[in-house]
């Protein structure tokens, strides 16, 4: 073996053949030195893969497989910044409470607004936007008054039921619980009063994301469960509700769905601007009620229980019972395309969700709502001072819905020390045309005139109205972040 061994290497150096092949791959390999840097790959990286290739750099970025937490979206926790662990703060958008009438309104006139104003005032320092409503009855109340007695005491009507042992803790606590007669005409009056002064307060407050419609029915669902009572007609709901949107013009309002009305009333709530809700997802709802809002505004869910209840009875998993109830959270957002979640209402259960469960709740992040991917940009490696440049631009929505605040999409020029030099407003781009689960390219125009010439990092961004310099909505994908700018590559401004 090894007399063969020798013998072939003696035969190949002596191989005339060989020779001219070493030579040619020689002339080769100077001619590959010698091609303009314009034309060589770059290497992949962990953030991005880009090339230059005539004069233009492709950026097609990595997908964030991080959860992605953005504004006008997301889950919503319940009650007080102080009782939420730092982990279901971090994940979370929107902080959430409901008040008792009687809390806000002791004595006609006499409001006690500090009560709202002091949790938007926490859940701000927080960084989180808030969310109320405001009930006329709670069979969890332990005052019997949660529409205030005085609205009874000007003659209002209305009746008692006493709860007695509930199956579930869901239905309410044992006890005496008010019910008003909800289409007694001195009750809607003494309502609609506090209605307006509710709005006059807080309509268009930069800090609220939305606020619930919920002056009728238990928890104000538009229910009578468990009062054993019959439902106010169509009609008298509508009055409800037009009330609410006679006061607010700017805060986006919420309205409950109920199991008891066919769907023309919330047809009709959409079609005068009022979102939906519903608060039973995945025991007695599969969140379809809520398709109606697609692609017209923002709608909620709310778990039927928390997490600990839900998974007991297996309805978590979608395990039915003898009333059909149980779906999966993630069946329940992909049909009803929600922009908001409850999260096991936050706290400790809204922690034990995320423990238990880390990659749902990471995948359902971003499935909420809105959620951006670049997936690929052109750009040239030089611009010009003179004349418009161009920019092609794919961009994805992976999330189950439209956008629903006000966006627009913007380009930076970074300097070498990190400094945002100029920005400009895409001229195609525009967010809100990005359908769910659709890709979209758009080619902008980016002009620098009054830029001087140089390197510089050219950057995308998503802003909001009020971001001045800094985008505070993150997009889906693994490049290098400068204050909330997406860098795209190094180019030349001539």
């Amino acid at each position: 073996m090894e007399n063969y061994k020798r013998k072939k290497t003696s035969s190949i150096n002596n191989s005339p053949t060989l020779l001219l092949f070493a030579f040619a791959f020689f002339c080769f390999v100077q001619k590959v030195q010698a091609i303009p840097p314009s034309k060589v790959q770059v290497a992949n990286t962990k953030e991005q893969h880009s090339s230059y290739q005539d004069n233009r750099i492709i950026v097609v970025p990595s997908i964030s497989a991080r959860a992605i937490v953005n504004p006008g979206k997301g889950w919503v926790i319940y009650g007080s910044v102080k009782n939420q662990p730092s982990e279901v703060l971090d994940i979370a958008t929107v902080g959430y409470v409901r008040y008792s009438w009687s809390k806000l309104e002791p004595e006609e006139g006499l409001y006690q607004w500090e009560v709202i104003d002091n949790d938007i005032k926490a859940w701000k320092e927080a960084g989180k936007k808030f969310a109320f409503g405001v009930m006329c009855a709670s069979t969890h109340s332990s005052n019997f008054w949660v529409s205030p007695k005085w609205v009874f005491d000007a003659g209002a009507k209305y009746d008692s039921f006493e709860l007695k042992d509930p199956k579930l803790n869901t239905t309410g606590t044992p006890g005496s619980k008010l019910v008003p007669v909800f289409d007694d005409p001195v009750f809607i009056k003494k309502m609609e009063n506090f209605i307006k002064a509710l709005a006059a307060r807080y309509d268009g407050n930069p800090n609220i994301a939305f606020i619930d419609i919920r002056s009728y029915g238990n928890w104000g669902e538009g229910h009578m469960y468990p009062f054993g009572k019959p439902d106010i007609s169509i009609e008298k709901y509508k009055e409800h509700i037009q009330i609410h949107r006679d006061a607010f013009h700017k805060t986006l309002l919420q309205l409950p769905t109920g199991p008891n009305y066919n769907g023309s009333i919330y047809d009709w709530a959409v079609s005068i601007g009022v979102g939906l809700r519903r608060d039973g997802i995945c025991g007695n709802s599969d969140g379809g009620e809520l398709t109606r809002c697609n692609g017209k505004m923002a709608s909620v869910f709310e778990f039927f229980g928390n997490y600990e209840m839900m998974e007991k009875l297996g309805w978590w998993y979608g395990k039915k019972d003898d009333q059909n109830r149980g779906f999966t959270l993630e069946s329940c957002i992909e049909k009803g395309k929600p922009t908001y979640c409850d999260l096991s209402r936050g706290g400790e259960s809204g922690l034990n969700l995320l423990k238990k469960e880390p990659d749902l709740i990471r995948k359902l992040t971003n499935r909420l709502g809105y959620h951006f991917v670049l997936s690929k940009a052109v750009l040239p490696s030089v611009l010009s001072k003179n004349k418009e440049n161009r920019i092609s631009v794919t961009w994805e929505n992976k999330g189950v819905a439209p956008i629903y605040i006000p966006a627009k999409v913007a380009y930076a020029l970074i300097s070498s020390d990190g400094q945002i030099v100029k920005s400009c407003e895409a001229t195609a781009s525009t967010p809100e045309g990005w359908e769910s689960d659709h890709a979209v390219t758009n080619e902008d125009k980016l002009n620098f005139r009054d830029v001087k010439t140089g390197k510089y990092i050219l950057a995308v961004g998503i802003l909001q109205p009020n971001d001045g310099k800094r985008p505070s909505i993150k997009i889906g994908v693994e490049l290098k972040n400068t204050s909330g700018w997406y860098e795209l590559g190094m180019i030349t401004l001539k």
